[in-house]
């Protein structure tokens, strides 16, 4: 009787064991753009970021001054995404005007 006890709750463990490693052997590949540029025009007060291979979601990221406190925030665009083979990838735009602050800078967000 304490064998099959015994061989019972070895092979508990051993599916426990096994599910654990097929929850985590089952996760998606990670998805990465390449090629990736932001930019900014003080001018305009615009800031945009763009990649131009690879696939998956980014959006540009700004420091932008602003005359109250705190007096520098960060501010973001759009999430977009970029597909394996897109011949025209989306641009990721932000405005510092909508935020009331001027773009000093922009970097792209993945």
């Amino acid at each position: 009787m304490r064998r099959i006890t015994k061989a019972t709750a070895q092979a508990a463990v051993a599916a426990v064991g096994l599910s654990a490693c097929l929850v985590v052997g089952a996760s998606p590949a990670q998805a990465a753009v390449d090629d990736c540029k932001a930019s900014f025009n003080g001018e305009d007060n615009l800031a945009q970021a763009v990649c131009s291979s690879g696939f998956g979601a980014y959006r540009v990221k700004s420091k932008c001054d602003s005359p109250n406190y705190p007096y520098q925030i960060t501010i973001y665009g759009p999430w977009v995404n970029r597909y394996s083979g897109q011949a025209h990838p989306p641009y990721s735009n932000v405005d510092g005007d909508r935020y009331n602050c001027h773009i000093i800078s922009a970097q792209v967000d993945v």
